[in-house]
C-alpha cells in the first residue's frame, strides 16, 4: 500500500483533472470517459496498450449484462481489446471488493458472444455503439484473443495480469488500480516491467550459458528458448515485449518475415541454423544449477526483445494463422544483457541499434537521452516564459517532474505551491506528447491518429531524415511550445462539443487543417508571447471542428471513424473542405503576409468560391517546395516534355513557394502546374537526378 504525500497529490491531481472543465455540466457518464481517456492514455504512453476508442455500451443480455466503456480491435493480431471503468470519485480512496472486479470482467467478456446475436441495424448509425459492434461483427473471424482491462480509481487487493477461461476464446485480463498506475508513472521507466517464471508458467525452465564479466554495467547470458514459449509469451504481452525496438512498430510482412515463415512450417529443425535469434535485455535474472550441474534460468523480470521482433511475432503467428502445432521442436538462440538499472536508459537504446542487422534500422530510436531530446530539455529549463513567472517542463525520462518537484520542494507543502504555481502540470510535457503537436502542426493528423508510440517513430524518423544532426534552438522551442497551446486550446474546444468518439482524431485534424488553411503562418511567436491563442483562432477552431468532425464521418462511410483518420485518404478529404479564413483573423498572421485564401479565390475584391477540383489542384500544389519546382522546370526544358506556358507559370509558382507561400497560387495556375505534375510522372521525373545533372555541369 502506498501511503505517501506523492501518491495523495497524484490521486487528488487525477480528480482535478477529471472535474475541471470549461463547459457548463460535467455529467457522470462524462466524468467516466474522461477518466477512462487518462487512464488510456498513461496506458499508451508505456506500451501497454497501442490504442483504443471511448464509448460506454450497457445493454441486457437474458438476465445477464454487458457492460464496456472502451474498445479496440487488431486485426493483424487477431486482438479484441475491452476496457471496463470502476469510476468512484471519492475524496478518500475506496477498497473494491474481488467479485465486484470479477462480475465487471464477466459483463466486458460477454461483448464478444453479444455481437454475434446483436441486430446492428437496429442501432443509431451516428452512435458510437453502432461503430463498436459493426466494426467488431466484420472482424470477428479473424478475432483469436479477447484482452480485457479493469481500471478504477479504488484500491483493488490485488493488481497484475492473468488469464481465465472464458467461452471459446483464450482471455487475457488486467487488473489496474490507481496505485499501480501511480507506481508505473513514478518509476522512472520507459515500460512496465514484465515478470516471467518459466517453471510456473510453463512447467519448464531455460537451459543457458553464462558469460564470464568484469564489468558490473551488465551480466550476458546465451540461451536456447523453444518456439512454443516464445509464441505464447507473445501472445500474452505483444508489443510490450519489444517496447524498446525500434522495428516493433513496423509493419511485418516484408521479405525476412516471409523466409521466416516457410523456415517454421517446412524445415523447423533447421530454424536454429538459419535464424539469428534474439537480443534481449533485462533488469534481473534468476538462475540456479541443476543436480547434473547445468545452468537454468527460472525467472526473468523486465524482459524486452531489442531484436528478433519479427523472428517473435512470426512464430507467434505460425500457432495462430497457419496452426503450427509442432513449435515446441523449434529452437531459437537468445542473447540476453542483464543491465543495471541505473544504465538501462543509455545502454538499451545501444544494444538495440547495434544488434540490429536484418534489416536496416534508422537512427532515429526511443532513447531519451538522443542529443535532440536532451537540447529540448535544457531549453524548457532555461526558458520561462514571458513575465519570468512560469516555464514549461520537458519530461525526457518517465517520472522526471515528480522527481524535480520533490528534490526542489522535499516535504514542504509551502515550496510544492511555490514549484506547482511556476511549473504548473499543465506545462509538462513528454516526448510523445511534443511528436503529437509537431505532427499536428506538420498536417500530418492521419500519421498522429496511428497513436503515440507510432507518430512518435514517425515523427523521430523524419528528424533524422530530414535534419540530421539537428540541435534546437530557442525560437524552435518557443515555437513548439505555440503548437502545444494550439493543441491543448483545441482539446478544450473538442470537450466542450462533447463529440461521440474519436475526439483525439478531432483535434488532431482540426489543428492540421489550421495548419494547412493558414498555409502555416500563424504567428508562432505572438501565441508564445501571450501564452495563450487569440479569441479570433479560439472561435474559428470552436466553428471548424464540427464542421471537420462531421465529414470525417461521411467520408468514412459507415467505417470505424478512428481507422479512417488514420489513412491519408481522409485527410486529403478534410482538405477539400470549403473553410474560408476570416479576415478579421488577419493580424494574426507575420508582419506584412497577406491573407491566405487556400481554397477560394480573390476576384474584383470579392471572395469567389472555387469548385472541388480547383481546391485539390491547390493542395497539390503547396504541398511542394520552391526547390521541386525549379527543378521539374529544368527538367521540362531540358526534355521538351513541358510547354513554354507551363515553365513559365512554374517559375512563378517556384518564386511563391521560395516566398513561403506569402502568395498563394490561383485556380488557372494550379490547373497547369498539376497537368505538368501529370506529365513529369508519367515521364519518369525525378527531382534527384536533376540535381545529380546539374552538379556535374558546374
Amino acid at each position: 500500500m502506498i501511503e505517501n504525500l506523492e501518491f495523495e497529490e497524484f490521486y487528488s491531481s487525477v480528480r482535478s483533472e477529471i472535474n475541471d472543465d470549461t463547459s457548463e455540466s460535467l455529467e457522470d457518464g462524462y466524468r467516466v470517459d474522461r477518466f477512462t481517456q487518462l487512464f488510456i492514455n498513461h496506458l499508451g504512453d508505456f506500451g501497454v496498450i497501442t490504442d483504443a476508442n471511448i464509448c460506454t455500451i450497457d445493454k441486457p443480455m437474458g438476465s445477464a449484462r454487458v457492460i464496456s466503456n472502451a474498445w479496440d480491435i487488431d486485426e493483424e493480431e487477431g486482438r479484441l481489446s475491452l476496457f471496463v471503468t470502476d469510476f468512484r470519485d471519492t475524496d478518500k480512496i475506496e477498497s473494491v471488493a474481488n467479485q465486484n472486479v470479477e462480475k465487471a470482467v464477466k459483463q466486458a467478456a460477454r461483448v464478444y458472444s453479444f455481437v454475434k446475436k446483436v441486430d446492428i441495424e437496429t442501432l443509431e448509425p451516428a452512435s458510437c455503439e453502432y461503430t463498436m459492434l459493426r466494426t467488431i461483427k466484420e472482424l470477428l473471424d479473424s478475432i483469436t484473443q479477447i484482452r480485457i482491462y479493469y481500471i478504477t480509481d479504488g484500491r483493488l487487493k490485488k493488481t497484475g495480469d492473468g488469464r481465465a477461461a472464458m467461452g471459446e476464446l483464450p482471455v487475457y485480463y488486467s487488473y489496474w488500480d490507481i496505485e499501480r498506475l501511480y507506481r508505473l508513472i513514478s518509476s522512472g521507466r520507459e515500460y512496465e516491467s514484465i515478470e516471467i517464471n518459466f517453471k510456473e508458467k510453463f512447467g519448464k525452465n531455460i537451459s543457458c550459458l553464462s558469460m564470464p564479466s568484469d564489468t558490473d554495467e551488465y551480466k550476458g547470458y546465451l540461451a536456447i528458448i523453444p518456439g512454443d514459449i516464445l509464441a505464447s509469451l507473445y501472445e500474452e504481452y505483444g508489443s510490450r515485449l519489444m517496447e524498446l525496438n525500434v522495428r516493433s512498430f513496423l509493419q511485418q510482412r516484408g521479405k525476412v518475415n516471409r523466409g521466416i515463415r516457410e523456415t517454421i512450417l517446412n524445415e523447423p529443425y533447421r530454424f536454429l541454423a538459419y535464424n539469428n535469434g534474439i537480443s534481449a535485455t533485462a533488469e534481473e535474472i534468476q538462475t540456479e544449477r541443476t543436480p547434473e550441474g547445468d545452468l537454468i534460468i527460472q525467472s526473468i523480470k523486465g524482459l524486452q526483445i531489442v531484436n528478433g521482433g519479427q523472428t517473435v511475432a512470426s512464430i507467434n503467428r505460425a500457432k495462430k494463422i497457419d496452426k503450427c502445432s509442432y513449435l515446441e521442436k523449434l529452437s531459437v538462440q537468445a542473447k540476453i544483457s542483464v543491465v543495471n538499472a541505473n544504465l538501462l536508459e543509455e545502454l538499451v537504446p545501444k544494444i538495440s541499434r547495434y544488434s540490429n542487422t536484418q534489416n536496416a534500422v534508422n537512427e532515429a530510436d526511443f532513447a531519451s537521452n538522443d542529443p535532440f531530446h536532451i537540447s529540448i530539455e535544457k531549453l524548457a529549463n532555461s526558458i520561462w516564459a514571458p513575465g519570468e513567472q512560469t516555464r514549461w517542463f520537458y519530461e525526457r525520462a518517465r517520472g522526471q517532474y515528480e522527481v524535480a518537484r520533490n528534490r526542489v520542494a522535499g516535504t514542504s507543502a509551502a515550496k510544492r505551491r511555490i514549484f506547482d504555481g511556476q511549473t504548473p502540470k499543465n506545462h509538462k510535457f513528454t516526448k510523445t506528447d511534443l511528436a503529437k503537436y509537431y505532427n499536428c502542426w506538420e498536417q500530418k493528423p492521419h500519421i498522429v491518429g496511428l497513436g503515440t508510440q507510432k507518430n512518435f517513430v514517425n515523427f523521430m524518423t523524419c528528424i533524422a531524415k530530414d535534419h540530421p544532426n539537428f540541435i534546437p534552438e530557442s525560437s524552435f522551442y518557443k515555437r513548439l511550445i505555440a503548437k502545444a497551446i494550439i493543441y491543448k486550446s483545441a482539446e478544450k474546444t473538442a470537450r466542450k462539443h462533447k463529440f461521440p468518439n474519436a475526439r483525439a482524431n478531432a483535434v488532431a485534424y482540426t489543428v492540421a487543417t489550421l495548419a494547412f488553411k493558414t498555409v502555416g503562418r500563424l504567428n508562432l511567436m505572438s501565441i508564445w508571447e501571450r501564452q495563450s491563442i487569440d479569441e479570433e483562432v479560439e472561435n474559428l477552431v470552436f466553428d471548424w471542428m464540427p464542421i471537420i468532425w462531421e465529414r470525417m464521418v461521411e467520408t468514412a462511410a459507415g467505417r470505424n471513424v478512428t481507422e479512417w483518420a488514420k489513412k491519408a485518404d481522409c485527410w486529403e478529404e478534410i482538405q477539400l473542405l470549403d473553410l474560408t479564413i476570416p479576415v478579421a483573423l488577419e493580424k494574426e498572421f507575420s508582419e506584412g503576409d497577406p491573407l491566405p485564401t487556400v481554397g477560394s479565390s480573390v476576384k474584383n475584391g470579392k471572395v469567389v468560391k472555387l469548385s472541388t477540383i480547383d481546391r485539390q489542384n491547390i493542395n497539390r500544389v503547396i504541398q511542394h517546395e520552391a526547390n521541386f519546382w525549379w527543378n521539374l522546370s529544368l527538367w521540362g526544358k531540358k526534355t521538351g516534355a513541358l510547354k513554354d506556358l507551363q515553365i513559365s507559370i512554374i517559375h512563378t509558382i517556384a518564386s511563391y513557394a521560395a516566398g513561403e507561400w506569402e502568395k498563394i497560387p490561383s485556380a488557372k495556375q494550379s490547373k497547369h502546374c498539376v497537368a505538368a505534375l501529370d506529365i513529369a510522372k508519367r515521364e519518369g521525373f525525378n527531382t534527384q537526378d536533376v540535381i545529380k545533372t546539374e552538379l556535374e555541369t558546374r
